[in-house]
C-alpha cells in the first residue's frame, strides 16, 4: 500500500465518481464511471493497482489549492529550473450549471500542465490497472494518444506528446518551457459500447474551463 496519508490527497468529483490526487501529482484512486465501479487506478490498495503521475524529474517543492469554490485542483511544482502548474478536474457535462451539475458527466479526467517560468523536465507515467489491479490491460499507442483495453474497461488517453509503451506501462519525458500548456484527457467506456473518443488540445482546455465555470455556478 502507498505510504501516503489521506491528508496528502486532493479530491476530485463529477457528481458521479471521485478521484484522489496526491501532492506529488499522482492519481492514486479513480473508479469509472461511477463511485461503485471497480477502480482504474488503485495505488491506495498497493503499488500494483495502478496510478497516473505527472511530476518534475528534478527535485521539487509543491503546493496545492482548489481554484476558488470549485473542485478543480491546482498543484504547483517548483524546481531550480522553473515552475509548472498541474490542473486536475473530473469533467462535468458540457454546459452543466447549478442543480444540473454532473447530469451529463461522461467519466473523463482532465489534466493540464502549464509552465509559468523557466524550463522544467517532466515525467508522465501512466499505469492503468482495471478491476482493482487484478487486470493488466493491453495498451496501444496511436497518433492521438493511447487506447487501453482490459476486461470490461476501455480507456482513451488523449495526448499531444508521444509515449513509450512497454507491456502495459506508458511513459513520456517532456521538456516544457515558460508559456507552454499541455492537456491530457482520460475517458472511459464499457467494452460493449462505442470506443471513447480522443480529444483535441483545444477541446480539453475548453472543457476544463467549462467545468470550472460549472462548479462556480453551483458555489
Amino acid at each position: 500500500m502507498t505510504s501516503r496519508t489521506i491528508a496528502d490527497y486532493g479530491l476530485l468529483s463529477d457528481c458521479r465518481t471521485a478521484a484522489l490526487v496526491s501532492v506529488a501529482g499522482s492519481v492514486d484512486w479513480l473508479c469509472l464511471p461511477r463511485f461503485d465501479s471497480p477502480s482504474v487506478f488503485g495505488r491506495l490498495l498497493g503499488e500494483q493497482a495502478g496510478f497516473w503521475s505527472i511530476a518534475p524529474v528534478a527535485a521539487y517543492s509543491s503546493t496545492r489549492r482548489y481554484l476558488g469554490s470549485t473542485m478543480v485542483l491546482e498543484t504547483s511544482f517548483r524546481t531550480e529550473g522553473g515552475e509548472v502548474t498541474l490542473t486536475d478536474a473530473l469533467a462535468l457535462g458540457d454546459g452543466n450549471r447549478g442543480h444540473d451539475l454532473g447530469a451529463g458527466a461522461s467519466g473523463a479526467l482532465f489534466r493540464q500542465v502549464t509552465c509559468n517560468e523557466g524550463i522544467v523536465e517532466l515525467d508522465v507515467v501512466f499505469v492503468p490497472r482495471p478491476e482493482y489491479g487484478l487486470i493488466r490491460p493491453a495498451v496501444r499507442d496511436g497518433s492521438e494518444g493511447l487506447l487501453v483495453r482490459g476486461g470490461a474497461t476501455v480507456l482513451s488517453l488523449s495526448s499531444s506528446v508521444p509515449f513509450a509503451v512497454e507491456d502495459d506501462v506508458a511513459r513520456a519525458r517532456i521538456v516544457i518551457h515558460a508559456g507552454d500548456v499541455l492537456g491530457f484527457a482520460l475517458e472511459h467506456a464499457n467494452s460493449w459500447e462505442a470506443e471513447p473518443s480522443f480529444w483535441s488540445q483545444e477541446e480539453i482546455f475548453r472543457r476544463l474551463a467549462d467545468t470550472w465555470e460549472g462548479w462556480t455556478s453551483w458555489s
